[in-house]
């Protein structure tokens, strides 16, 4: 069974056994090639991170990088799914508290700053809502490993 460690924040790779370590390692490398090309694909299609991909012509590199992006998002979400069915009840207890975190974020900090966006002056994106979810999910993840793991 997967071992929570690093304060809640990682899952040590050498507790998993088998096809569940080789969907794990598949996970990450996947979620970080994702997240490499959604950053790659914010910065380099406009100044302000909120792009348009424009037509297929002009853009046709950045349209099949989204779509990189998108099997690799499918793919560390299955990966990961796959783990999930084979893990512990703590294990899964902690996937769903940090995932209630996440939309606890999501709610109280990405949906105010969306409100209050034009009120204020700020050009808000998908990314605050994502940072809420993020702030979120690690405040609860943290929380679990102090109730529930942490030994004094």
């Amino acid at each position: 069974m997967a071992k929570i460690t690093g304060y809640g924040f990682w899952i040590d790779i050498k507790s998993l056994k088998g096809e569940d370590k080789k969907n794990w390692i598949i996970c990450l490398i996947t979620a970080g090639l994702a997240g490499g090309l959604a950053g790659y694909l914010g910065v380099a299609l406009s100044e302000t991170g909120i792009d348009a991909l424009g037509g297929i012509e002009e853009n046709g590199i950045y349209i099949w990088l989204s779509i990189i992006e998108i099997v690799c998002i499918y793919i560390a979400v299955y990966t990961y799914i796959k783990v999930l069915k084979n893990q512990d009840q703590l294990f899964q207890k902690y996937n769903e508290m940090t995932m209630i975190g996440g939309a606890l974020g999501f709610i109280l900090l990405g949906i105010p700053i969306a409100i209050l966006s034009p009120f204020i002056g700020y050009d808000f994106g998908f990314i605050d809502l994502f940072l809420g979810f993020a702030l979120g999910a690690s405040i609860n993840s943290y929380r679990f490993y102090k109730i529930f793991i942490k030994e004094d």
